[in-house]
């Protein structure tokens, strides 16, 4: 702003003496002696132009001959200042990140008077100031609560090993040693009482069915170079390789990567469809 203000000074100045020289040299020329001297003598095109047209002619030439006013040096002092105070943001420990060990990159030299002339910062509760990071902690399936323990959706209050050895991670709500709540203590032994299988399969669908709904509702991304192979991340000795999701939204990644940890696995968009892999077997929506 200070050097802005400094131009518009140096302009006024270079105008004022362009317009005052040229006034000058028509009064220096009012007498005859003066507008026509014998070492620069008119041609006839010149005795015959208009007077308002030379009058613009000598003010332009006054404006190249004062035109030193402005100095073009300080254009290259302060680009060069600029220039060397973008290293200083570099170097800022306060704009350093430790967690990938990256500085503050300046992609601009005019970073530093773009920052100068912030005024107000509005912002929204969303994450902008913060690290905008998303986990999955808890969910309501059917009315009842799950968390997530140890890579396992299970219901509040249920203990945290499962005795089955679940490898996907989808709840058994039956077979559990343990259970401290009392509502849950409750279910168990009726359902145990009924000892129906169909109950058993009933449960575990709707929870499928929910984590499906996650899986497929979002704009999340893979990976480019985890897509390229036939089997995505299911390899052909069971182990599983985590696919490396990309999303705009941080809720959407944290939603997937949680349905992927406990055994619904979103593998990619082929064409107009979805594909998942459902406690490792492939479908497509």
């Amino acid at each position: 702003r200070s050097m802005n203000s400094f131009l518009i000074i140096y302009l006024i100045i270079l105008l004022f003496e362009a317009i005052l020289s040229t006034i000058l040299k028509y009064a220096w020329q009012a007498e005859e002696k003066w507008d026509e001297p014998w070492y620069n003598e008119k041609t006839e095109h010149e005795r015959n132009s208009s007077k308002i047209l030379r009058f613009i002619s000598d003010f332009l030439a006054f404006l190249v001959l004062y035109n030193f006013i402005i100095p073009i040096s300080l254009y290259v002092t302060v680009e060069m200042q600029k220039f060397l105070g973008s290293f200083f943001i570099g170097w800022d420990l306060d704009l350093y990140h430790e967690e990938t060990n990256q500085r503050a990159q300046v992609n601009t030299s005019d970073l530093n008077e773009e920052l100068g002339q912030v005024e107000y910062v509005f912002t929204d509760k969303t994450g902008t100031l913060t690290e905008n990071e998303m986990q999955f902690r808890e969910c309501s399936i059917n009315g009842i609560k799950y968390q997530e323990v140890n890579g396992k959706l299970t219901p509040e209050g249920f203990s945290e090993d499962s005795p089955d050895g679940n490898r996907h991670g989808l709840v058994r709500l039956f077979g559990f040693p343990t259970i401290s709540h009392p509502r849950w203590r409750m279910v168990y032994f009726r359902e145990a009482l009924k000892n129906k299988p169909e109950h058993k399969s009933e449960f575990l669908n709707k929870e499928e069915l929910f984590l499906k709904a996650v899986c497929l509702c979002h704009t999340v991304q893979i990976n480019a170079d985890q897509t390229d192979g036939a089997d995505g991340p299911w390899h052909a000795n069971g182990i599983t390789s985590p696919l490396e999701y990309y999303a705009s939204s941080p809720d959407e990644k944290a939603l997937v990567e949680a349905a992927s940890r406990v055994g619904v696995v979103f593998t990619g968009i082929s064409g107009d469809s979805m594909e998942v892999k459902s406690l490792g077997k492939p479908e497509r929506y």
